[in-house]
C-alpha cells in the first residue's frame, strides 16, 4: 500500500468512526428519551451532572465550547425542562446549573449507551486476549491530546 492509500484510507476510517459514534449516541439518547438532544445539550447535560457547582463558564471551558454557545444550549435544555438555573446562594449574581429529573434520566441513558459500547468492544474485540488494541486506542487518544494541545 503507497502512502498516499494510507493516507486516504486513515481519513476515510477516521471520519467514519467519528461520525458513526456521535450519530449512534446522538440516536440512541434521543430514542431512550423521546426527544431530541443534539450532542452539545447531551455532553452539556453530562457536564452538568459531573460538576455540583456547574456554572456557564465552568461548562464552556470543560467542553471546549465558548460562553455563548453554552448559554444557548443551557437556555434550550431549561425550555426542554432537562436543566435548571439557580442563583448561587453566596453570589446571586452567579446562576448554577443544575439537572432536573429528567436531565438525570437522559445523563443515565447516555451513560447506557457508552456502557453498552464499552461491552460490544470488549467482546467484539476480545481485549483481554489482545492488549495490543487498548494499547493502540490509547495512543490515539494521546495522539489527538497532543494534536488538541499543539492547535492552541
Amino acid at each position: 500500500m503507497t502512502e498516499q492509500e494510507i493516507r486516504a484510507l486513515l481519513n476515510k476510517l477516521l471520519k467514519d468512526v467519528f461520525r458513526k459514534v456521535l450519530r449512534l449516541q446522538e440516536k440512541e439518547v434521543s430514542r431512550a428519551t423521546g426527544s431530541h438532544i443534539s450532542r452539545t445539550e447531551m455532553h452539556m447535560l453530562e457536564a452538568i451532572g459531573d460538576s455540583p457547582k456547574a456554572t456557564l463558564t465552568g461548562v464552556a471551558e470543560e467542553l471546549g465550547i465558548t460562553k455563548a454557545t453554552a448559554s444557548v444550549s443551557a437556555s434550550r435544555l431549561e425550555k426542554k425542562k432537562y436543566i435548571e438555573k439557580v442563583k448561587s446562594a453566596k453570589d446571586k449574581r452567579l446562576n448554577i446549573l443544575k439537572l432536573t429529573e429528567k436531565g438525570e434520566y437522559c445523563c443515565a441513558k447516555h451513560r447506557q449507551f457508552h456502557e453498552t459500547m464499552i461491552e460490544r468492544l470488549l467482546r467484539d474485540f476480545k481485549i483481554s486476549e489482545y492488549p495490543e488494541v487498548l494499547a493502540s486506542f490509547q495512543r490515539l487518544a494521546d495522539f489527538f491530546a497532543e494534536f488538541e494541545t499543539n492547535k492552541k
